[in-house]
């Protein structure tokens, strides 16, 4: 049974970020942006601050219990005469260092410099820069520069989004969802994405992505035909950046358990979707999300029109 009411209450209670959340993360960004914009050695420089990865994709989800949550933000930055892409990393961890507010929460990273809003979600804070029409950001341990476009690579999920009716998203939130709560696989969430993505055509049929308990089936069952059909690590570029590959996140144990994993949960969503009695439907379903998926829910306009899936009529077209 498809089930469309119970994966809202689903979703939205124990999926989503909740809007406290982001009304946080959004005023302690532009407390950020503000402090730099000010600042004494960036302020010529600072052109503006921009959301990326899950934070401007809108798959960023509710993280378990006890766990962060990580929010990616662009400092775009005019080039700094003289400085290395090493300058960048140190310059910006040594302004923050300086600060009262930011001095006992600031670390350094490789590509980045991270606030740390202990027990809730950290920012991590990106150095970012144009030449020639390209985009970079800084590589403090080679010293180098790193080609990268995360407002096209944004672009493209969107598109692909719409496509998909609007349920690519939120499908993926789900598809994070078992992989932070279940925690028996691995995968980063920019190769996730972009697995995902690949599977939704530039033209989409109305009846695979009707609402979002079929498009997660369909996708699902779309994502497990292709990784049997590569049976080592498949090479899975940046599909706006053809010179980056995201295999740097995998190696072959932990795309053999990632193949293993989707195959089974693949399997056990059909199921549930294909189950024509609705409590048995509920009870499959909740063996692939655990017990937080909802039992019952109030009866609704929603539930009085679930639909039944015929044996005949799958939603999963070609990834």
């Amino acid at each position: 049974m498809e089930l469309t009411a119970f994966f809202d209450k689903f979703i939205n209670d124990e999926v989503n970020l909740n809007q406290t959340r982001i009304d946080t993360i959004n005023e302690k960004t532009q407390i950020i942006g503000k402090y730099l914009k000010k600042n004494e050695v960036f302020k010529e420089n600072f052109k503006e601050m921009i959301p990326q990865g899950s934070y401007a994709q809108k798959t960023i989800i509710k993280p378990p219990k006890d766990k962060d949550f990580d929010v990616d933000v662009l400092l775009f930055l005019k080039a700094f005469d003289g400085w290395t892409p090493e300058n960048y990393i140190k310059n910006l961890y040594d302004q923050f260092s300086a600060n009262d507010t930011y001095k006992k929460i600031i670390e350094i990273n490789n590509r980045c410099v991270t606030i740390n809003y202990k027990g809730d979600f950290h920012i991590d804070i990106v150095p970012f820069i144009q030449e020639n029409g390209k985009y970079y950001i800084a590589n403090k341990d080679t010293d180098e520069w790193e080609e990268t476009n995360p407002m096209e690579y944004t672009e493209w999920l969107r598109k692909k989004n719409m496509s998909a009716k609007g349920y690519l998203v939120k499908s993926i939130r789900l598809f994070k969802y078992l992989r932070d709560v279940k925690q028996n696989y691995s995968v980063k969430s920019i190769l996730l994405n972009t697995l995902i993505g690949n599977c939704v055509n530039n033209e989409e049929k109305n009846s695979d992505f009707k609402n979002l308990p079929t498009a997660f089936v369909a996708l699902f069952e779309r994502l497990n035909r292709f990784l049997k059909e590569n049976k080592s690590v498949p090479t899975i570029v940046n599909p706006t950046l053809s010179s980056e590959d995201f295999n740097r996140h995998w190696d072959e144990e932990k795309y053999s358990n990632f193949c293993e994993k989707v195959k089974l949960y693949s399997e056990k969503s059909q199921a549930a979707y294909e189950e024509t009695d609705k409590d048995k439907s509920v009870k499959k379903w909740r063996e692939v999300f655990g017990e937080v998926f909802p039992e019952e829910i109030q009866t609704d306009s929603k539930t009085a029109s679930l639909g039944i899936l015929s044996s005949n009529s799958r939603p999963w077209g070609s990834c």
